[in-house]
């Protein structure tokens, strides 16, 4: 039976480029700073999953022997 991987854990770096993201989005100047940090941190966890998804796909393309 196959594991399960955990889920997607979002890195300092996703929360820096998350972060950055996020004050590039004027409209988001608008949010208090605690609202930005939820925004940042939503961010951060697609990163999270996109890098996951790809792990997933290179893992799928070439299986271990």
């Amino acid at each position: 039976m196959p594991v399960k991987p955990p889920p997607p854990i979002a890195l300092y770096e996703d929360m820096e480029r998350a972060r950055q993201i996020a004050r590039s989005w004027k409209p988001l100047d608008q949010l208090s700073p605690a609202d930005a940090e939820s925004v940042a941190k939503a961010i951060a966890e697609g990163i999270a999953r996109g890098r996951r998804h790809g792990l997933e796909m290179g893992q799928q393309a070439h299986p271990e022997p």
